[in-house]
Parts: C-alpha cells; sequence; structure tokens
C-alpha cells in the first residue's frame, strides 16, 4: 500500500489543481518580471516611473497581491522593454503562439534589434542625465 502526500491528496480534487494552476501562474509571472527587472537593471521605483504609477504599486505586482491581467503584465513588460512570449505545456510538449511583430516579419531580428535601440535610447538618456547632474555639481563646487 502506498502513501499519498498530503500535497496528492490536495491535488486529487479538480477544484483544488485549478487553484493550484492559478497561483502557479501568478509566481511564475512575479518571478518572470523580477528576473526581467535584474536583467536590465531597472529597481522598483524606476519602474515605476516607466509606468506613471506608485512604487507601492509595483510592490503589489511583485508580491501577487494584485490582480495581474494580461495588459498589466503587457504594460510591466513593455516599461521593462522586454516582450512577454506565452507557452502552454501539453502532455505533448510545448505550445508557443506564432511569433509576431507590428511590422508582421516572420524573424525575431526587428524585434531584438526595436529593443536594443530602445535600450541605448534610455542608455543615452541616463547618461546624459549623468554628465548634467555631475555638471549641476561641480558648478556647486
Amino acid at each position: 500500500m502506498t502513501m499519498r502526500t498530503v500535497f496528492d491528496q490536495y491535488m486529487e480534487n479538480p477544484e483544488n489543481r485549478r487553484i493550484f494552476e492559478q497561483e502557479r501562474v501568478l509566481v511564475d509571472a512575479t518571478e518572470l518580471v523580477s528576473q526581467a527587472m535584474e536583467f536590465r537593471g531597472v529597481n522598483r521605483s524606476e519602474l515605476a516611473t516607466r509606468l506613471n504609477c506608485s512604487k507601492a504599486y509595483i510592490t503589489q505586482v511583485l508580491r501577487g497581491r494584485q490582480n495581474l491581467t494580461l495588459k498589466t503584465l503587457a504594460d510591466v513588460f513593455y516599461g521593462l522593454n522586454c516582450r512577454l512570449v506565452l507557452g502552454a505545456a501539453t502532455e505533448a510538449g510545448m505550445l508557443f503562439n506564432r511569433p509576431w511583430n507590428v511590422t508582421h516579419e516572420t524573424s525575431n531580428t526587428v524585434v531584438i534589434n526595436e529593443y536594443r535601440q530602445t535600450d541605448q535610447d534610455q542608455d543615452q538618456g541616463n547618461q546624459d542625465q549623468d554628465q548634467s547632474q555631475n555638471q549641476k555639481m561641480a558648478y556647486a563646487a
């Protein structure tokens, strides 16, 4: 006779499995946002500024306390200059939606270049801001 774990017993109930999947998706989404923020070197304050929202709202998103709609996730990843790509795991493997962009190119090259350019623009803006700040400090001294 095999002993079933509490988790196995819990997952036998279809309603419990559905709730588990909801929570799993929320955790996966918030972890992905955190990874993208780290990759881009963006903190909560900067992301809030980019999205024109409060730092508290970003904290709620990252803690899973905010109802994450697909539109909200799209906004967050847009603010991080990333594109969210959805996929589904089936018993036969992974299903992914067709890669596309606004120009309907069949390659991701345009998207990658589009993001590189935006990153370069943001980096240039940050450098200009740093230079301006350094000049102000030099004048004050």
